[in-house]
């Protein structure tokens, strides 16, 4: 057994896993086995051209991404305004980050019914399980947390030894928090709901704690005043219903001595809230365990309905026989597939969300709902809507993974004529599976808000989306569809690079757009431009030789 330099540290706890009644020897043997193969290269189906100590740093170079975002997140840590305020909104952004990356990489693994069908019949107990689960998954977290929160833990000096420790402890608490409050909500969902209803209703509890994380992080910023950069703050008892505000609470008591009954009340909340919830999940783990079987319980049939939307949408808008098979292939998989579900679909309920929230940052606190909406059709805020485009690097990439990623021998089999039919196929049925009904409700929203004069800004929106939708597949690793494995820790397929480079990019783009409204007609130019360049890309970009894809 490889003995890893984690299992060290784990030591330590040994007689706290014996007295639960773990085999603690037999758990470290179970993990070692997952940290493998965790490690494991993903799988190929034609030529191998990746090695195997490439795809090995995968999770790496992620946690490199993660300390990235965590270098600038610090200096919120650094510069001294208002402690209450700026570890409010540390709190926030760190709570989100955590949520939302456990919730796309890590839910499966909680929700995993493999170890006890195939572990659990070899004599293996149940403490022992579920122990070997729970630790897979704070092990993780302790890299993840180590790469988003190092930075701050180590800027935390500055205010003194009492504030680092309670900082790290706030950070400790609120893994523990994101965890349990995640497990609880499947914990309900399967208490519930069953067979292939339960899989759709977990995707849809997964996008609602993301959409709740991103409301906490625009609420906070709106409990505090701030008149010539001076920021401040005045308790009140709606505040005690914001768990980041929970955990800035002590270190601001810390920091300027400022001790009131409030800030105990929630300091007392960031302690014992974690604590009870853990609590809670401890003593619902058998029933947790007995109603993850439901997971394998496939009895609730799907009627075959009529033709979908989707479908006859697909007739109108693939050429070709071949782009069309491949349009309603995908159309059928996404469908149908959880892990896919489980890893996209936050993202969309992001892209939905954003541009309303930062729509609605251009806000002020002194002026009424009524009248910012009466000033909205004046302003250039319908350039938000750009913010939509997030979503679309995620959905391409990601075309390359698959739970039935086995099934990849078809293509060597399928006489398939043309490739980029593949690629095309493919990049349609996402497109108008995923991407085009975020853009819809947005466009329909934003008609209502700024009148119909904001609708030929909407359509230089929808050719940019294309445009995005081509540059992501460019700039990206070239797979065929759905041939990959998911992998525990790796969201994205580790295109993150690209990601940030397609995002430097819109920059331009809605920079540039900004400009056209400001020349007469310049909005009809721009929007004939971006037409051509979607044209001439789109007969291009798909002509990728077979021998040149990964795997």
């Amino acid at each position: 057994m490889k003995e890893f330099k984690i299992f060290k540290l784990l030591d330590k706890f040994k007689g706290i896993y014996i007295k639960s009644g773990v085999d603690y020897d037999l758990m470290k043997l179970i993990l070692s086995v997952k940290l493998t193969m965790d490690k494991r290269r993903t799988s190929t189906v034609f030529n191998g051209k990746r090695k195997e100590t490439e795809d090995s740093n995968n999770f790496i170079y992620a946690l490199v991404v993660y300390a990235f975002y965590g270098f600038f997140m610090m200096f919120l840590v650094v510069f001294k305004t208002n402690i209450m305020y700026q570890m409010s909104l540390y709190f926030s952004m760190f709570m989100f980050m955590i949520l939302t990356i456990f919730i796309s990489d890590y839910s499966s693994v909680i929700l995993d019914v493999r170890d006890k069908n195939i572990i659990g019949t070899k004599g293996v107990n149940l403490e022992t399980i579920n122990a070997a689960k729970m630790t897979h998954v704070i092990i993780y977290l302790v890299y993840l947390t180590l790469a988003m929160a190092g930075f701050s833990l180590v800027a935390s000096l500055r205010y003194g030894i009492f504030f680092f420790l309670v900082f790290l402890i706030d950070i400790i608490l609120i893994d523990l928090l994101m965890i349990m409050i995640t497990a609880l909500a499947y914990f309900l969902v399967l208490k519930f709901f069953d067979g292939e209803k339960l899989k759709d209703i977990i995707n849809i509890v997964q996008i609602i704690l993301s959409i709740f994380m991103i409301s906490i992080s625009q609420i906070i910023p709106r409990m505090f005043n701030i008149v010539d950069l001076t920021v401040s703050y005045i308790p009140k008892i709606k505040h005690f219903l914001i768990p980041p505000m929970w955990f800035a609470a002590p270190l601001e008591m810390i920091v300027n001595n400022n001790i009131n009954v409030n800030f105990i009340i929630m300091t007392i909340l960031a302690i014992l809230v974690p604590i009870i919830i853990i609590g809670v999940y401890l003593k619902l783990i058998p029933s947790f365990e007995q109603y993850l079987q439901k997971l394998n319980n496939n009895t609730c049939n799907r009627k075959k309905s009529k033709e979908g939307l989707n479908k006859k949408i697909g007739k109108l808008i693939c050429r070709n026989r071949e782009e069309r098979i491949f349009y309603n292939f995908t159309n059928d998989l996404i469908t149908s597939e959880r892990e896919y579900k489980l890893k996209v679909y936050p993202n969309v309920a992001m892209g939905l969300v954003f541009p309303l929230i930062f729509m609605f940052i251009g806000k002020s606190n002194k002026e009424s709902f009524g009248e910012w909406i009466a000033r909205l059709p004046e302003s250039k805020s319908f350039l938000c809507i750009y913010i939509v485009v997030i979503i679309i690097p995620t959905v391409i990439m990601m075309m390359k993974f698959s739970e039935k990623y086995k099934g990849a021998w078809i293509y060597q089999v399928t006489p398939i004529q043309d490739l980029a039919a593949v690629f095309k196929g493919t990049i349609k049925a996402l497109y108008v599976k995923l991407i085009m009904p975020v853009i819809l409700i947005l466009s329909a929203l934003y008609i209502f808000l700024y009148s119909f004069g904001v609708i030929k800004h909407l359509i230089v929106v929808f050719l940019v989306s294309i445009l995005v939708v081509i540059m992501s597949f460019s700039i990206g690793d070239k797979a065929l569809p759905f041939t990959t494995m998911f992998k525990a820790g790796e969201s994205g397929g580790g295109d993150i690079a690209s990601t940030i480079l397609v995002m430097f990019l819109m920059g331009i783009i809605v920079g540039v757009h900004y400009l056209a409204t400001l020349i007469p007609g310049g909005v009809y130019i721009y929007s004939i431009i971006i037409l051509a360049i979607d044209i001439l890309l789109w007969r291009k970009v798909f002509k990728i030789p077979r021998e040149t894809l990964i795997s």
